[in-house]
């Protein structure tokens, strides 16, 4: 469906649409809001702006935030933040036909501007379009299809514009918890990868990456002392769909089954030998390929908000080498050293878990607790290890 839709948008925009290159004083110009999907792609909802005009005829939808699926080697610019978006034109219907077949709410804001603000705003799109323009490097918290809006609304307007609401004094990685409340595993992921940066408090103007979060600031934004949104339209309502009760195998859930049948399996190595070894080399490597992804996102890619990770103190990126080479016997000194120090830095994670600069999520707690214990019980196994 989104592949159908960008196809839609980007054909309308290459056949030349753009014939009239100057707004009437009918024209009339509109934030499109999409809300949230249930796909994550489709997860934190969507802007656009529609211009209309009457007496000409013109109806266009301008959409920041979209891709082609085609690109060479998609995927790899994807992860290492290269991957360029494009603005893109289409006609309104594809946008409200889309939402409506993922059960989206359509709203429209109809804006209170000049005629010259709004040719303004729309030579700025038409110009903005061109092939040799439209393509630029995005950002999901700093650059995205509702920053732009937000940016183009402060350039035209100056400083008549005031953004009137308060701010939610949340940070960015609390607005994606909301977000993704229903979907533990999804946030728990992106948890995983996002680093301290995401745990900043958004202002007035940063929490608008949200595309809710601009629609309610364009709700009590005035410009000269007069409200910029004229209407308020709901175009299309989704119908509520009542939240699944179902059990939900959670991310601690499963982290803490591995911590305590850990501790479980050390403790009968202890009494009846038997061996844990397995279990504690499968841990490193699983941990140690999450700490890879961490050091790649944050030394590796254009990502602003993966550097500075504090999960790489337990997701070592060396655990899945030293998966092979510890845990064997003869136990060399450099073993011990390894275990006393990789120890203490889970103590001080366990120690400081609610106070970190970087909020961690609480699945990570009975991992960093089950290592802790490993690794004193490992520096007192490795007397017996050369025996």
């Amino acid at each position: 469906m989104i592949k159908e839709l960008l196809l839609g948008l980007l054909m309308f925009a290459s056949v030349g649409a753009f014939g009239q290159t100057r707004l009437s004083e009918m024209a009339e110009m509109s934030l499109i809001t999409v809300a949230p999907g249930d796909e994550l792609y489709s997860g934190f909802g969507h802007s656009a702006l529609w211009i209309e005009d009457e007496s000409t005829g013109l109806s266009v939808v301008f959409n920041y935030g979209t891709f082609d699926f085609d690109t060479p080697g998609f995927y790899m610019k994807f992860v290492r933040g290269k991957l360029d978006y494009m603005l893109s034109a289409g006609r309104l219907s594809y946008l409200v036909n889309s939402a409506k077949a993922e059960k989206r709410t359509v709203i429209q804001q109809k804006l209170s501007l000049s005629i010259a603000q709004k040719n303004e705003i729309y030579n700025f799109l038409l110009n903005n379009i061109k092939p040799e323009n439209r393509f630029y490097q995005y950002d999901f918290f700093f650059d995205n299809c509702s920053t732009r809006f937000r940016d183009l609304l402060e350039d035209v307007l100056g400083e008549g514009l005031v953004w009137e609401r308060d701010a939610e004094g949340l940070t960015f990685r609390e607005y994606l918890d909301i977000y993704l409340a229903n979907k533990p595993w999804q946030d728990f992921g992106i948890d995983l990868v996002l680093g301290q940066p995401t745990d900043e408090i958004a202002d007035k103007r940063n929490e608008m990456f949200l595309p809710d979060m601009l629609m309610m600031h364009f709700d009590e934004a005035t410009y000269n002392g007069k409200p910029i949104v004229e209407d308020k339209i709901i175009i299309y309502e989704a119908e509520e769909e009542q939240a699944s009760v179902g059990f939900q195998i959670l991310p601690e859930y499963v982290t803490w089954f591995l911590c305590l049948f850990g501790i479980f399996l050390s403790v009968r190595h202890h009494k009846s030998k038997l061996s844990d070894v397995w279990f504690n080399r499968l841990l490193f490597i699983i941990t140690g390929l999450v700490g890879c992804l961490i050091f790649f996102l944050w030394f590796l890619s254009d990502h602003m908000a993966t550097v500075n990770n504090w999960n790489m103190i337990w997701a070592f990126p060396l655990n899945v080498v030293l998966a092979f080479l510890l845990f064997k016997k003869p136990a060399k000194k450099w073993h011990t050293a390894f275990y006393a120090i990789f120890g203490i830095f889970q103590f001080m994670v366990l120690g400081f878990f609610y106070t970190l600069p970087q909020a961690m999520h609480v699945a990570v707690l009975p991992i960093v607790l089950y290592f802790a214990f490993k690794s004193f019980n490992l520096l007192y196994r490795t007397k017996k290890m050369n025996t």
